[in-house]
This record gives structure tokens, C-alpha cells and sequence, in this order.
């Protein structure tokens, strides 16, 4: 995370840079490193019992995404809410569409940019408004 959304936020909210970092930055990075070291597990397909009279045929349950999911983000943690959702949408394979809160403008700019920048603009549209 750079600079910038912490300057973003803080023109915002007036909400001092450490706790900016502390309330949003940090979890955000953690959360991503989580999902980055258990995706392999998240996405494995998990064997079960098979009923005897169905004979040699084997079960199992396979983890698929299941279509889009809509993130609204909130004025207080403008950061926070709009991403932390999106990295457990990215994990499991679905699209979003992101709507940061208008409140905080000069954060649902610099979101939009970054959203722009990192990620497919057709499975990830960030809206306004």
C-alpha cells in the first residue's frame, strides 16, 4: 500500500497516519498474506464417503465461484471495507463490482486507481456514485 491512501484518508477523515496504517494497512496486508499461503487448501477438493451401493464410483466436493459479489465500502474505513472483501472475492475466483463511499472522495479516487492499475477492469469494475 502506498503513500498516497494514507494522504487520501487523511484528507478525508483528518484521521492521523498511524492510525490509518493500524486500522486498515496492516489488517489489509495479513489478510492477503493469508490468503496467499491457503489458497492451494482453500480451492483442494475434499474427498467423502461413497454410499456401498453405488459401487466403485468415488465422491468428492469441489469448490467452484459463484458468480459476482457487490462491495459497497463505508466513510469510516473507506480502505478497509472496499478490500478486505474483494481479497476473499479474488481468492475464490468470483468477480465483484467495488462502490468506495463517495464520503471520502479523495480515497474512493485514489481506490479506483489502484483498482485501474492492478486489476481487470471487465471482471472488477469500480463504480462512483
Amino acid at each position: 500500500m502506498n503513500k498516497d491512501l494514507v494522504e487520501a484518508i487523511q484528507k478525508d477523515l483528518g484521521r492521523e497516519s498511524f492510525a490509518t496504517w493500524f486500522s486498515e494497512i496492516s489488517l489489509l496486508e495479513k489478510e492477503i498474506d493469508h490468503a496467499i499461503d491457503n489458497i492451494e487448501k482453500w480451492g483442494k477438493a475434499i474427498s467423502v464417503c461413497t454410499p456401498v451401493f453405488l459401487g466403485p464410483a468415488a465422491s468428492r466436493i469441489a469448490y467452484e465461484p459463484l458468480g459476482v459479489v457487490g462491495i459497497m465500502g463505508s466513510w469510516n474505513f473507506p480502505l478497509y471495507t472496499c478490500l478486505s472483501p474483494l481479497i476473499s472475492v479474488i481468492a475464490s475466483g468470483n468477480t465483484a463490482v467495488i462502490k468506495p463511499s463517495e464520503v471520502a472522495p479523495n480515497t474512493l479516487l485514489k481506490i479506483k486507481s489502484l483498482l485501474t492499475r492492478t486489476l481487470d477492469m471487465m471482471a472488477y469494475p469500480c463504480i462512483e456514485g
